[in-house]
């Protein structure tokens, strides 16, 4: 995945400290309200809390959530910094879904009398693209039985993000009229921020922040469910879903959209995700009915965070008591309003030891890595094998593929006739646009027909 990987191993060895002394005493299961669906190996079917859950369906949301890695601009010498690398209607998530809008997330992370000082102007108040809305095509709605709509988010791959993601005090997020639900401050300014009181023309980026990325998800879902639920009168179905920071945003949209549609089958499918909110937004997304699977592999230390404030630290002087065993359930049951916990719904829980191309070393980076929990999820069966090593190191030597080969060519120069480098312009097609959204149902219909193409296996990110 695209990122600072410096600063991710080292943040990551931070959590692991953490993870080993602090919140040792609450395992993988113990720690949420989760039915744990299954340990590896995974079966064809899941039977979940709501519903049950298909392999191909799990790897299919983690692939196209892979895609939105895959397309961001994170190189820092790119004049397109923060942006997709395609346009809309270049972007093939694959698996027959074909994508309607774009998210772009407010990075807002000093105060605005910080910002002149360390010259922070031109990235602070930026709008980095964060993710994309999918609808399936015709053949996978009809293989499904459901029109399925994705809403798919990236995780960290920025500095700026990173500084985000430690903003761990507790705020109020106001959804469906809940005053008492309470998320991480820096989800929740990633999820609600714009940047409309800084808009600059000259900036960039800045008018692709006007609106908030709840905003803009909230705007999309209604367009596409006037056209297929009211229009067409088709079942519909959307599904939320992101790896490590995208998995957190994945469940502020799910509980938004379970509020603002009450009746609507919502699902939430997360891979590496942190805790998010307190009991009684987790208690949000119960009395939304909204289905939430949560895939992770042991030890990814992720999951774990944030641990402070958490009902784990309330827990931990409990646990010395004889009936020390029962108080995971009763710090659950009556967690204080500031303390973390796991969305409710079915856990996922994948090992490492599982694949003999898998070191078996505690790898903090490489067990969060999404190349990994594909691999585990695929079996081997299809994916190949060297992309797991494209960010990380988790590959046995004996495998033959050199850690972290991902990279830029020429940090994407070009050699015109006369041997001068330079760096290309984007064609026109793949140039951001703000406000950009697939035309219904004309632009519609044509990418559908493309979809019926593609088969449910396709993924063209995955090699």
């Amino acid at each position: 995945m695209a990122g600072d990987h410096g600063l991710r191993s080292t943040a990551l060895a931070t959590v692991g400290h953490l993870h080993h002394h602090a919140c040792n005493f609450a395992n993988a299961k113990a720690q949420t309200s989760a039915h744990v669906v299954a340990d590896f190996p995974l079966h064809d079917t899941l039977p979940g809390i709501r519903g049950s859950w298909t392999r191909a369906e799990v790897l299919r949301y983690g692939e196209l959530a892979m895609a939105a890695y895959e397309e961001f601009d994170g190189d820092k010498w790119s004049p397109y910094y923060g942006s997709c690398r395609r346009g809309l209607r270049r972007m093939v998530p694959g698996h027959g879904y074909v994508a309607t809008a774009f998210i772009y997330a407010t990075v807002d992370v000093l105060p605005e009398w910080v910002e002149p000082i360390i010259n922070a102007e031109k990235w602070d108040d930026s709008a980095h693209w964060i993710g994309y809305v999918a609808v399936a095509g015709d053949a996978e709605a009809r293989r499904a039985g459901v029109r399925d709509v994705a809403v798919v988010w990236r995780g960290t791959s920025s500095r700026v993000e990173w500084a985000m993601d430690v903003m761990t005090s507790i705020v109020p997020f106001a959804s469906g009229g809940d005053k008492k639900a309470k998320v991480a401050k820096g989800f929740h300014g990633l999820y609600t921020d714009n940047n409309e009181k800084k808009l600059d023309k000259d900036r960039p980026g800045s008018e692709f922040g006007r609106v908030s990325a709840q905003e803009q998800v909230a705007g999309e879902l209604r367009r596409l469910l006037d056209y297929f639920r009211d229009e067409r009168d088709e079942e519909v179905r959307v599904t939320f879903t992101g790896h490590s920071l995208g998995g957190a945003l994945a469940l502020l949209a799910a509980r938004d959209a379970a509020a603002a549609y009450p009746g609507l089958q919502v699902r939430a499918v997360t891979f590496g995700g942190p805790r998010v909110g307190n009991r009684a937004f987790r208690d949000g997304l119960v009395d939304g009915d909204v289905a939430v699977l949560r895939v992770v592999v042991a030890g990814d230390p992720v999951p774990w965070l944030p641990c402070l404030p958490a009902a784990n630290l309330v827990a931990l002087p409990l646990t010395l008591l004889p009936l020390g065993k029962h108080v995971h359930w009763l710090a659950r049951r009556w967690a204080p309003s500031w303390a973390y916990l796991h969305a409710a719904g079915d856990e996922l829980v994948l090992h490492v030891a599982a694949s003999e191309h898998l070191k078996q070393d505690y790898d903090l980076q490489g067990r969060h890595s999404l190349d990994v929990y594909l691999h585990l999820l695929d079996g081997g069966k299809r994916r190949d094998v060297a992309l797991v090593n494209r960010s990380s190191s988790m590959l046995i030597e004996e495998v033959g593929i050199p850690a972290r080969w991902q990279q830029a060519a020429n940090k994407g120069l070009e050699m015109d006739a006369q041997g001068h480098w330079f760096m290309p312009k984007r064609d026109e097609d793949d140039e951001p646009k703000a406000n950009d959204k697939l035309k219904l149902p004309e632009e519609l219909l044509h990418r559908h027909r493309l979809g019926r193409d593609m088969p449910e296996t396709a993924c063209p990110h995955a090699g």
